[in-house]
């Protein structure tokens, strides 16, 4: 079974390239490299969490706020990134060109969910009621998908605030005061805990998009001593002090400035990583279906390698297939515009 983790760490790392400084650390095919290694990573999670697949995955039961958390910052630094060069005429097409990209394979997949349930289990449209209103989904682990549309319409609200105002650091201020609204209402709302770790995630690529330029200038050349001490820090928090609330918040955010740190030495280059990236979200999607059509009264794969693989391959084909029934339809809709 270990040789799918071996076959997965050569092909997110075989082609890495070691520089003095990487100034495309967040160009569009790091980014992708980046997302290929973080749904990997939200699959040996959910393997590990779910499926009960050997003590080696055990390695990967905290690994999911950090890929989500992943998943976040790019988005957020992308749209902010689009915003400071594009302007209005981003802020225009926002509607069909982004928030249409998340919400059309959102509401596709939880009819596709629904029926597969309705037919195995009786699951009804009072069930799904009332698993949103208790933090659950029909979209197995889908609370990131409710997240990123929310983080995505409010960062459309605010672009056109910003617009209004003349002030993009109005993109900021408001990104951060909803990501607080998020969490104080997945809080009260008594959402299971994995629903708020990453969440400032998404305002910190915003953040990041916004101060780049800042933030290149001063750490090309002390990339290793930021690094190290953030390391350090960290290591001295861990050992000497206890927290409650915040802690795993914090945590994302200095695992994903470690990456990105890393980032800027280490360019990825891997093809394979690149392919996945862009079909990501649908493997996020869909990967969960087979959680529930490998493994209940009618099939049941015990065999721990050979549900793992299934469960891979049948992921993987499926992603490609509904992107490019997703991008179809995409073009279909907004045909002439």
């Amino acid at each position: 079974m270990n040789i799918i983790l071996i076959l997965t760490c050569f092909a997110a790392f075989y082609n890495i390239k070691i520089t003095s400084y990487n100034k495309d650390y967040l160009s569009a095919q790091q980014t992708e490299n980046l997302k290929g290694i973080f749904i990997l990573l939200v699959l040996f999670h959910h393997l590990n969490i779910f499926a009960g697949v050997g003590d080696i995955y055990n390695f990967f039961s905290n690994a999911g706020f950090i890929a989500v958390g992943g998943f976040l910052f790019i988005s957020g630094y992308g749209l902010m990134y689009q915003f400071e060069y594009k302007g209005r005429a981003y802020v225009k097409s926002f509607p069909k060109r982004r928030l249409f990209v998340v919400l059309m394979p959102a509401v596709v997949m939880s009819v596709i969910y629904f029926l597969i349930k309705w037919k195995m289990y009786g699951y009804s449209l009072s069930a799904m009621k009332d698993d949103f209103f208790r933090g659950s989904s029909v979209i197995s682990n889908g609370w990131y998908v409710t997240a990123i549309i929310y983080f995505y319409m409010t960062f459309y609200i605010s672009s056109m605030i910003a617009l209004i105002l003349k002030k993009s650091e109005a993109v900021i201020i408001l990104n951060a005061a909803t990501e607080i609204i998020y969490i104080v209402v997945c809080l009260k709302l008594n959402y299971e805990g994995h629903w708020f770790p990453a969440a400032f995630a998404f305002c910190y690529g915003i953040l990041w998009a916004f101060f780049k330029n800042k933030i290149d200038n001063n750490l090309e050349k002390g990339i290793f001593a930021v690094l190290a001490g953030l390391i350090i820090f960290y290591y001295i928090l861990t050992m000497g002090l206890q927290f409650g609330y915040g802690w795993d918040e914090f945590k994302c955010l200095m695992y994903l400035t470690m990456i990105v740190l890393v980032g800027m030495k280490v360019k990825l280059q891997s093809k394979i990583m690149e392919w996945l990236g862009s079909i990501s979200y649908e493997v996020y999607l869909v990967h969960g279906l087979f959680f529930i059509l490998l493994r209940n009264n009618y099939i049941y794969i015990a065999d721990e390698f050979a549900f793992m693989l299934t469960l891979f391959i049948l992921s993987f084909i499926s992603a490609v297939i509904l992107h490019k029934i997703f991008v179809c339809i995409e073009k279909t809709v907004f045909k002439g515009n």
